[in-house]
């Protein structure tokens, strides 16, 4: 189950380029490339005669050929050319999806056109260039592929209980697990977040800040909104000095924007971007902040990897719910209600 109304990342800037990009996203294949004037292109990944994916072709100009019988498509899906034959019969066509290039993704739209909506786009203006921050890109600009469904990553970073247990070492940390979550859900979106005192640091952020207190205090908030764009917002401060409602900017503050594409029903792309107010401008630390963060979801990849093979062996094995669930099933719910939505429009 896809939902198709909403914009999803298709590929970060850096990825796309003269050569065509073949991706399969929501379960159809998708051609990616730019004209030569820079413009970004998304086609479906098929010649409307035979089938044969366009990636298969090749590039004139602006255009695409098709590889088996040399019909030519414009960057609007329109067939411009077919060899032999003057008229070009009614409908020979390819989708031509909306892109929308912002925050150096590539965002696009696989939905109804009609109901293009550009202020679905995520609340992720912290990535607009702002002094005393510094933006880096995830995995060297690159999607991790991921052998799940894209909504356990939702459901991963709307509990982040787990990083006491999968990342002990780098964003753990004892005693977190004994403060409880408060949920709020929005009309499109759930947010979760957990204020914890009188706790140790995480190891990574207290080490590249070069913060040396033993005991903080420590927030975690998650901001999901549909389809599966996550804003992480986690950092401490020494005990006492922000409190829970106060200017998170004062302490060490990292916010990860993260987003899970789907491919098929089990296998997904995630792309992910960090903004930081510590080290601000320190390419070393950039570089090795970049390194540590992608090793961090990579650990978060094996565990969903994980649950999907045996949801996929068991999907009706029985499971129970426990309190830190609260967010992850209010966002399921929020899915539930607008994949209904679709399905009763057609």
């Amino acid at each position: 189950m896809f939902l198709r109304n909403c914009w999803y990342v298709a590929a970060t800037e850096s990825e796309v380029g003269l050569q065509p990009l073949a991706r399969t996203l929501l379960g159809r294949p998708v051609l990616l490339y730019r004209t030569g004037g820079g413009k970004a292109v998304a086609l479906e990944d098929r010649c409307c005669h035979r089938n044969l994916p366009l990636s298969m072709g090749a590039r004139e100009g602006d255009d695409i050929r098709c590889g088996y019988h040399g019909l030519k498509f414009a960057p609007d899906g329109n067939c411009v050319e077919i060899p032999g034959q003057t008229q070009i019969p009614p409908g020979t066509q390819v989708t031509s999806y909306p892109l929308i290039e912002k925050w150096n993704f590539i965002w696009i739209w696989m939905g109804d056109p009609a109901l293009r909506n550009d202020t679905l786009l995520p609340d992720w203006r912290c990535l607009d260039d702002q002094p005393g921050l510094t933006r880096t890109m995830g995995n060297d600009g690159k999607p991790l592929p991921m052998q799940c469904h894209w909504e356990l990553n939702n459901d991963n970073l709307l509990d982040l209980t787990h990083v006491v247990y999968v990342h002990a070492d780098t964003l753990g940390g004892a005693g977190l697990d004994r403060f409880p979550i408060t949920t709020e859900r929005l009309p499109r979106a759930v947010r979760m977040m957990r204020w914890s005192e009188n706790v140790t640091p995480p190891p990574l952020l207290a080490q590249l800040a070069k913060y040396n207190g033993a005991i903080v205090d420590r927030w975690q908030a998650t901001l999901c909104e549909l389809p599966s764009h996550c804003t992480i917002d986690a950092g401490f401060g020494p005990p006492g000095e922000i409190g829970r409602d106060g200017d998170w900017d004062k302490g060490v503050r990292l916010r990860a924007l993260i987003t899970a594409t789907p491919e098929t029903e089990t296998t997904s792309f995630m792309f992910y971007q960090q903004v930081r107010n510590f080290a601000v401008g320190n390419a070393e630390i950039s570089k090795r902040f970049i390194a540590n963060i992608r090793d961090i979801f990579l650990d978060d990849v094996h565990v969903m990897e994980g649950q999907q093979r045996t949801n996929s062996a068991r999907p009706d094995a029985p499971r129970i719910e426990i309190r830190a669930d609260a967010p992850l099933i209010a966002m399921h719910r929020v899915i539930e209600q607008y994949a209904a939505k679709e399905s009763a429009a057609g």
